[in-house]
């Protein structure tokens, strides 16, 4: 690679833990602008030079690492086990300029190079369950370092590798010695489509680390046309409102899902979509309808544990269950004075001029031309929507959602740790609600989710809320509401 093209300068977290620390890092990724040939390589000499920028397109990653070491072989007692999240975003490449020359032949031929990069890569320590991180069961000393750098050699696309180095010092009981000293370093690659995974099939690596998708959002790296880079004055434009409300008569329509094992119930749902449109109204008194724009999904995922220790009088034992919330996320888009879902409007052929409907196939254009707005513009969710605002309300973006589920995690035969846990032997039920709040001045719509849990040895059942919304950065958080939901519930992502 070029000297020219550095990771971007990250900084180091502050150790974490007490006689074993743990140092990660923050705000690692690729330069939001470079050279062809600093992404490509071989790239094609004519187009080697092209300058790239950051395109709009941003896909939010996370995974679960954790770290952990056994005494006396791979069923002993746990001695250090460290859990982490590494997250990071990919973002697409777009020329900045696309140049002299035949513009087809130059489109045609920057087509063929799909770049991605990675952007505000992070490793952090994480508390998954208990509370405690590092879990530090003998109390040894060491330390566990991550660090990153960018790097060539896998495939066309640059990576990130993330580097870790451990060391333990040797622990000594009235003499005896329970562990030795021991030194490791590793790493783990960081792919512009999202992957991380053990480089170089490291089997040290695979055996002390586990790597669970979060939010497994692995992807292709579609090519953009050179007409759609990012030019000066070329931002879609913003609405800003101070008022909204969700559409009426919009069931949050959605499927119950029940896992069931010999002795744990869990009834989940998917398939549930937010509202999707809102009525909304500046500081002018200016009502418009906000419709969500399905072109621009942003996949997310977080993992939620729940756990319940038994206490005396009870069956002994532990009760986990990991979670899986996934979601998209979609922009609202603010459409033109005079189109709301109640009028039909005639295709802009001539402008967005509002029309009442006399009836008509929903579905199709009427002879005289009219056609309800979602079905002209939903055949194509980007056609003729290019000038409309992004909503903002009360100084952020306002985020809509499609396809929330909460299941359990790893039902499906997928990758990670073990996802139910119950060592009672008595059976547990757990159920989980979803539910909409109405927004308001103040507010968004926000979605609530209930849940009260049943066990075999308790008199009554026990219940408590959470709460998803997303935070100034855009990133979404999941929320206990109560004392109970912050004493059993445990949030990663």
């Amino acid at each position: 690679m070029p000297s020219r093209m550095r990771l971007v300068g990250y900084r180091p977290d502050p150790p974490v833990g007490d006689a074993f620390t743990v140092t990660g890092f923050a705000g690692a990724g690729f330069p939001e602008q470079a050279t062809l040939r600093d992404l490509v390589t071989p790239a094609q000499p004519y187009l080697a030079g092209t300058a790239m920028v950051r395109g709009e397109q941003g896909r939010r990653h996370s995974y679960w690492l954790r770290y952990l070491r056994r005494r006396g072989g791979p069923t002993g007692p746990k001695r250090v086990c460290v859990d982490l999240l590494v997250r990071f975003t990919t973002f697409d490449y777009v020329p900045a300029d696309v140049g002299a020359g035949p513009a087809s032949s130059r489109r045609a031929a920057l087509a063929s190079f799909p770049c991605w990069g990675v952007a505000d890569l992070s490793v952090s320590p994480h508390a998954v369950t208990a509370g405690r991180n590092p879990f530090n069961k003998f109390n040894e000393v060491g330390s566990l370092v991550f660090t990153a750098r960018l790097e060539t050699g896998h495939g066309t696309m640059p990576a990130v590798r993330v580097g870790y180095r451990v060391h333990h010092e040797r622990t000594t009981v009235d003499g005896v010695p329970l562990t030795p000293e021991h030194d490791e370093v590793g790493s783990f690659l960081v792919h512009s489509d999202g992957l991380f995974e053990v480089a170089d099939r490291s089997l040290e690596t695979r055996t002390h680390f586990l790597v669970t998708p979060v939010d497994a959002g692995v992807h292709d790296r579609p090519p953009v046309p050179p007409a759609d880079a990012r030019r000066p004055g070329g931002a879609r434009p913003v609405w800003h409102a101070t008022g909204l409300t969700a559409a009426p008569a919009e069931p949050a329509a959605f499927r119950l899902t029940p896992y069931a094992d010999d002795t744990v119930v869990v009834t989940g749902f998917d398939g549930l979509d937010g509202p999707r449109t809102l009525t909304v109204r500046d500081a002018a008194g200016e009502q418009r309808t906000a419709m969500l724009d399905p072109a621009t999904p942003e996949p997310g995922a977080l993992l939620l544990a729940y756990r319940a220790d038994r206490g005396p009088g009870r069956a002994g034992g532990v009760v986990r269950l990991l979670l899986g919330f996934r979601f998209t996320m979609h922009r609202y888009l603010v459409a033109p004075a005079g189109i709301d879902r109640s009028t039909a409007h005639r295709p802009p052929e001539g402008g967005l001029a509002h029309q009442p409907s006399e009836g008509g196939d929903a579905h199709r254009l009427p002879e005289g031309g009219d056609a309800h707005v979602d079905a002209y513009y939903g055949d194509d969710p980007t056609a003729n929507r290019e000038a409309w605002p992004v909503l903002w309300h009360r100084g952020r973006r306002h985020t809509g959602l499609l396809q929330v589920a909460l299941l359990v995690s790893g039902a499906d035969g997928g990758p990670g740790p073990q996802a139910v846990r119950n060592s009672t032997g008595a059976w547990t039920r757990l159920v989980l609600t979803p539910d909409w709040e109405p927004g308001g001045d103040d507010r968004a719509p926000r979605l609530r989710i209930g849940w009260h849990v049943s066990h075999q040895d308790e008199t009554a059942p026990v219940e408590g809320r959470l709460a998803f919304d997303v935070d100034s950065a855009g990133r979404p958080t999941l929320t206990p509401l109560d004392d109970e939901s912050r004493r059993r519930f445990t949030v990663t992502g």
